[in-house]
């Protein structure tokens, strides 16, 4: 999953820390407590910590207490907390994939009406397709998750090679080759380093609408034997193994940094990755955002700009909560579009709401993310399925297909969709 690191940072607080109770509820007089549950994370962290103190300036009569863990343990608490709905937190910061699992079970309270509305109104489909079960919503989101449309880009070995942006697509992979550098058969600056966890899925599922295709049938099973996905996989299995831009190692496990991570050092050229990535080249390498490196668009493979996006980060109410009142208006004051921004700032991250997204202010702020949010609306909701389960099944396949396990691009697809529907089973015929 993305934003482990979120922005770059790596720094672990303790709820300790924050004077953090570990209280689930309950009142103090006429004050009501409310506990909040997010994973650790410096920015993420000091932006709920702010909105949560000037929530309760406004509103004197409610407490929220943050409770902080690292992701590793924050996954599996929050699952199991939703699981038993026994316990847990008043208000959870949730991994919108998580909500397919809870939404249908009365683990998550339902959205009121009129905040449902609100949310409704003014955010991008994708944003919310995970929260939503039988109509109803589940969950607030906090973010427009995206890893579609821009690229990271190393200006000062572009310069060196006398390199220009692309703007087509046949410009990228000629840019591409100009731009690796080898020492014999080992590659010393990647071209365009594609190859990680979640570019490889996400940009094949774009290639395939961006050409006009589909990759689920109405029923939700997955279809990929069209020319669309032939032409998508074959495009990417190409510029591994013809045009030689960029290795196998950001999913074999060959090196100690993220491909976005060896752009900031000084070997790669172009990275296509989330907004969220930017900030780690400014605190952990020094870099200089517009000097050392920029964040672009990205051309399209197809004739059209299309992708799929999946629901992040969110927040929810357990549906066991004896303060959903209270939970509820903490949501719907974080919703307001000039908290939402301030936080969606803090974290590098691309607000859900249109209205916050378009705002001249927000471009202003944070300037890098204009390339995405000129397209935010040519996105589509991934589908409902566990979307780590669908990366483990394309970047499988596809290191399958460049090691020569899978002899040609037609039998992977085969292979991947027949792993595809063996996993979700319970969802697709199969």
């Amino acid at each position: 999953m993305k934003k482990l690191v979120c922005c770059g940072l790596s720094a672990l607080l303790s709820a300790t820390m924050f004077g953090c109770s570990s209280s689930s509820g309950g009142s103090d007089g006429d004050k009501v407590e409310l506990t909040f549950w997010g994973h650790q994370n410096e920015p993420w962290a000091a932006s709920y910590q702010k909105i949560a103190r000037e929530f309760e300036e406004k509103n004197p009569d409610i407490h929220i207490n943050i409770e902080f863990f690292p992701y590793d343990q924050f996954e599996s608490k929050v699952q199991t907390s939703l699981i038993s709905k026994e316990g847990g937190a008043d208000i959870y910061e949730l991994w919108g994939g998580w909500g397919l699992d809870f939404a249908s079970t009365g683990a998550l309270a339902e959205i009121p009406e009129n905040l449902s509305k609100t949310i409704h109104d003014d955010v991008y489909p994708s944003t919310i397709g995970a929260l939503e079960y039988e109509g109803k919503l589940y969950g607030l989101p906090m973010e427009f998750n995206i890893e579609n449309g821009a690229m990271l880009v190393n200006k000062k070995l572009m310069s060196e090679h006398n390199l220009k942006t692309p703007t087509t697509w046949k410009e990228l992979r000629e840019t591409a080759k100009k731009a690796t550098k080898k020492d014999g058969d080992t590659i010393t600056i990647k071209g365009f380093d594609f190859v990680n966890w979640d570019s490889v899925p996400y940009m094949f599922l774009s290639m395939i609408l961006s050409t006009g295709g589909t990759y689920q049938n109405e029923d939700g099973s997955f279809n990929l034997q069209t020319p669309q996905a032939k032409a998508a996989l074959q495009e990417l299995y190409d510029m591994v193994k013809v045009d030689g831009v960029t290795t196998m190692e950001g999913l074999d496990g060959g090196g100690d940094m993220e491909g976005y991570q060896q752009l900031y050092a000084g070997n790669v050229v172009m990275v296509p990755r989330g907004p969220w990535t930017i900030a780690e080249g400014i605190t952990s390498f020094g870099l200089e955002y517009g000097k050392d490196f920029d964040y672009v668009s990205m051309p399209w493979f197809g004739d059209k700009p299309a992708f799929a996006a999946e629901t992040g980060w969110s927040m929810a109410v357990n549906g066991n909560s004896k303060q959903q009142e209270a939970a509820f208006k903490f949501l719907e004051y974080f919703f307001q579009d000039d908290v939402l921004m301030k936080h969606n700032i803090a974290c590098s991250q691309i607000p859900p709401k249109k209205s916050v997204a378009s705002n001249p202010e927000f471009i202003k702020q944070m300037p890098y993310a204009e390339p995405l949010v000129k397209i935010l609306d040519k996105s589509q909701f991934i589908g409902h399925f566990n979307t780590d389960q669908f990366k483990e099944k394309v970047n499988a396949t596809f290191q399958k297909l460049v090691r020569g396990d899978i002899k040609n691009v037609d039998q992977a697809l085969i292979t991947m969709e027949k792993e595809l529907k063996r996993y979700y089973k319970k969802i697709m015929p199969v």
